[in-house]
Formats: structure tokens, C-alpha cells, sequence
């Protein structure tokens, strides 16, 4: 039920509750100074009477007494007098010996008022023997009073029904203007700002809390597009803050990579300086210099892809996902990085178990992630060991709180996901440290080995991809670092 409808029903409930009363004290109002006044004038008729009675019996005898009567009677019309010897009963003996009256019903069963008024002769030993004994007995019929009070109901419920309708239809028309139709614009208003519309502001006419309201929706809907717009803005400059720490760690990362790379680059090109200084002295058959341009060309083309994968990976751009293995992701950035790892005496390994599945990432991103993972691994070894990079399923409920946001699925819930553990044999970390090593700027290398960012910025990338990362370490037994990469609901199934 709307409003307006519900304030229409309680004014007229409210109407005709107080029409009801009113009606219902007037009638008995009137009733009882109706009955008042019918006793009254009974006895005041039963008096005036009973002394002409006495006199016309005293000097005219019991027969023109009676005859008197009956033409009394005929000019009250309604109203009977008759002469009784003795009080009738069910009339209660009065305390002064005076009138009574009582509601009685006659033979037909109708309500008959009957008044008895005594003779007054003063006491019985000084009454004279002449007077009448008894008193006159008036009787009159309580219909017309009954019709009264049937009519005055009557008069009042239609009066109250009455007042009712015109209430409703008021109530009605100015409910609508004066509540229902601002109420309707607030609505429409409101559900405008729900879509994200916060244009077209409200204008209503009246003065009262419904424009109050209006004015600060108005006001409210200004200060989002504020917030909207300010939003936007920190939104905007936050990524692209981002992009500049995640390219600046790429470049970084291309600096640490350059050592191991020049070893790559040196070889190739020994072989091409070689080939063709023996080819421009002439030192050669036309056959071997056809072979020796040959192995200039493959190795040109080895020189060309290390350069390619260093500006792929030092390249700045936005995300751009596709369904991808990663496997194939990971042996990309173990071959980038193979130089760095032999210069410091490091094997790098990888192992995938079984069919992980394909998962839609950025791949790029995905191989800033594991470079530095595995950058961080190589430098930790302090002397030549193994660093193994294994693929495989695993069910594991997300943390309790990711980024200080209650995690998705529900922790406490397993699901399905592709873990890629990337496990060293260096120093390890302190138990103090790990709740710290994925915060920007916290680095536990010595000044000028590292910025700190390395970890943050893989930590945001596979938060961005729906995933989390977890670590172990312990001092002297080296560390693990696993990203968890939640499967699509199809491949999990």
C-alpha cells in the first residue's frame, strides 16, 4: 500500500472513529433528557390532574371523575390516564411517598413508560372519606422515541459516511499533489543515482521536508560527481604509478641480466668478427665462404632473439590477457635468465606435473612475476646449487585477508588452482622478515643490491590476476615462494 493510501485510511478511520463517538454520546445524550423530560411532564400532568380529579369526585361523584379522565386522555392522544384504587405493581413504593416511574412492556411486547401519581390527601388518619383512594396511572408508548433514536443513528452514520467520503477524496487529491508526486520524483531520483546518473537535478516547488529532502539529494549527488571525478583521477594516476614501478623494475632487472647477457652476446659475435675478417682477407675457398656467411647469418639471428626477449621484457605496456600455458611462460624466462645463472654457478631447473591447463594472463606480467622470483633466488645462493621452478595442481583455500580484503572465495573454502613453486638452496630468511617481504621497499640486500620492489610488484601482479602468493624460508635452508593461480570454474571442474 502506497503513502498516500496509507494516510487516507488513517484520516478516515480517524473520522469516523471520533463522527462515532460523538454520535453515539448525542444519542445518549438526548435519550436520557428525552426520558427526563417525558417523567417530568408526567407528573406534572399526573398533579394537575389528580387534583381536578379529587374535586370532580368529591362533587360530582366516581362516574364523572372517570369520564374526565377519558376525555383527558382522548386530547394527549398518546398518552393514557386512568384511575387505579392502588399502586400497580412492579411501580417501586417511592421513599417520599411521591411519583414513580418505571419502562415496562405492554401485551404486544412494546415498551410502554408508566408514571403513577398518588393522591395527595395527606395522611390516611386525616383523609376526608369523600376523596378517591389511589392515584392516577399515566401510561405512554416509547415507539415515537424508539423511531427518535433509530432516526438520529441513521442521521449520524450517514453524516459519518459522508464526512468519510469527502475526507478520502481530499486526503486523496492533496496527498498526490502535496506527498505522492514529489515522492515519486524523489524515487525516480533516487533509482537515477542508483544507474550512476547523477545529472538532472531536482527542483521541487513546496516548502517543507520533502524539498529539504530534494535539495540535499542535489546536494548529496553534487558531491559524488566530485568524489566520482577525484576517484577517477587517483584511480588513473595510481595505475599508472604502477605501470612506471613495474617498468622500472623491468629495467632494473634488464641491468642485473646485462653482466650474464654480454658473456651471450660475446661468443656470437667472436664468431662473426672471425668469419669475417677470413672472408674479407680472402683467406677462404668460395665454399667455405658461402659456409662461413652462413654461420655469420645463425649467428646474427641468436644475437637478434637475446635482444628481442631483453626489449620484450623492457618494454612498457598495459595488460593484455589471453588464454596462455604457463609452462611455456616460465621456460621463456628460465632461458632469459640461463646467462645470470651460470655466471654465479646456479642450474636452473624446471619440472611441471602433469597437464596444469591453460589460463587466461598476461603473459608478459606473468614473466616479469617469475623473473623476479627467480632473479631473487639466484642472487640468494652463495654458492652453486639448484634452482627448480615446478607446475602443478593443487586445491588450497585463500588467505583469511588478501590486501586487507576478505578473500574470494571465502577462506576456509579449497579451490582449485596452479601452483608454480619457485624453491632455492640459499641463506633463507628470517621467521621476523616473511610477513614483510612482499612490501614495497623492504629488502634485506645490501644497499645498492636491490630496491625492495621486486616482490611487491610480482605480489600486485598475480593479486591482479585473481591469485596470491605465499612463502617458507628458515635461515640456512633456503626458501620457497609459491604463486597460486585459481583455475577458471570449467577446468576446475
Amino acid at each position: 500500500m502506497k503513502l498516500v493510501q496509507k494516510l487516507s485510511l488513517a484520516l478516515i478511520l480517524g473520522i469516523m472513529i471520533v463522527l462515532s463517538a460523538n454520535g453515539y454520546l448525542r444519542v445518549r445524550r438526548e435519550v436520557a433528557l428525552f426520558q427526563t423530560g417525558r417523567v417530568r411532564d408526567h407528573e406534572l400532568l399526573g398533579l394537575a390532574l389528580s387534583a381536578a380529579f379529587s374535586a370532580v369526585w368529591r362533587t360530582e361523584g366516581e362516574a364523572h371523575a372517570k369520564a374526565m379522565l377519558v376525555q383527558a386522555s382522548a386530547r394527549e392522544g398518546q398518552i393514557s390516564i386512568r384511575w387505579v384504587p392502588s399502586r400497580p405493581e412492579g411501580l417501586d413504593e417511592p421513599a417520599s411517598s411521591g411519583p414513580s416511574s418505571r419502562v415496562s412492556e405492554d401485551d404486544e411486547g412494546q415498551p410502554v413508560r408508566r408514571t403513577f401519581v398518588p393522591f395527595a390527601t395527606g395522611a390516611l388518619s386525616r383523609r376526608p372519606m369523600s376523596d378517591p383512594p389511589g392515584g392516577l396511572l399515566i401510561s405512554e408508548s416509547l415507539a415515537a422515541e424508539r423511531r427518535y433514536v433509530r432516526r438520529t443513528v441513521i442521521d449520524t452514520a450517514l453524516t459519518t459516511a459522508l464526512l468519510a467520503v469527502v475526507a478520502a477524496a481530499l486526503t486523496a487529491a492533496v496527498g498526490a499533489w502535496f506527498v505522492g508526486k514529489p515522492i515519486h520524483s524523489l524515487a525516480e531520483k533516487a533509482r537515477r543515482v542508483g544507474r550512476g546518473d547523477f545529472s538532472g537535478p531536482l527542483h521541487l516547488r513546496q516548502r517543507d521536508e520533502l524539498a529539504d529532502l530534494s535539495r540535499e539529494m542535489n546536494s548529496m549527488c553534487e558531491k559524488l560527481v566530485e568524489a566520482t571525478e577525484r576517484s577517477a583521477a587517483e584511480t588513473s594516476a595510481r595505475i599508472a604509478a604502477l605501470e612506471q614501478l613495474r617498468h622500472a623494475d623491468r629495467l632494473m632487472t634488464v641491468g642485473k641480466l646485462a653482466s650474464g647477457i654480454a658473456h651471450e652476446l660475446g661468443t656470437p659475435l667472436n664468431v662473426v668478427g672471425a668469419r669475417a675478417g677470413m672472408i674479407a682477407d680472402r683467406e677462404t675457398t668460395p665454399e667455405e665462404s658461402v659456409e662461413y656467411a652462413r654461420v655469420i647469418v645463425q649467428a646474427c639471428d641468436q644475437m637478434i632473439g637475446i635482444i628481442r626477449q631483453l626489449l620484450d621484457f623492457a618494454r612498457p605496456r598495459g595488460q593484455e590477457r589471453s588464454v596462455c600455458d604457463l609452462g611455456s611462460i616460465v621456460q621463456r624466462t628460465l632461458k632469459l635468465l640461463e646467462p645470470m645463472a651460470s655466471k654465479k654457478g646456479v642450474t636452473l631447473s624446471f619440472v611441471e606435473e602433469g597437464a596444469p591447463g591453460m589460463l587466461e594472463l598476461d603473459a608478459s606480467q606473468m614473466q616479469q612475476v617469475f623473473t623476479n622470483l627467480v632473479v631473487n633466488a639466484i642472487q640468494a645462493m652463495g654458492a652453486p646449487g639448484v634452482v627448480e621452478v615446478t607446475i602443478d595442481r593443487a586445491r588450497r583455500a585463500p588467505p583469511a585477508l588478501l590486501d586487507g580484503v576478505e578473500a574470494t572465495p571465502s577462506p576456509g573454502t579449497a579451490t582449485a588452482c596452479v601452483a608454480a613453486r619457485v624453491r632455492d638452496e640459499g641463506c633463507g630468511i628470517a621467521a621476523e622478515n616473511l610477513p614483510h617481504v612482499f612490501e614495497p621497499f623492504f629488502t634485506t640486500k645490501d644497499v645498492g643490491q636491490g630496491t625492495g620492489l621486486g616482490l611487491s610488484v610480482a605480489y600486485g601482479i598475480v593479486r591482479e590476476h585473481g591469485g596470491w602468493m605465499e612463502v617458507e624460508s628458515a635461515l640456512g635452508k633456503g626458501s620457497e615462494f609459491t604463486v597460486f593461480l585459481p583455475l577458471a570454474m570449467e577446468e576446475a571442474t
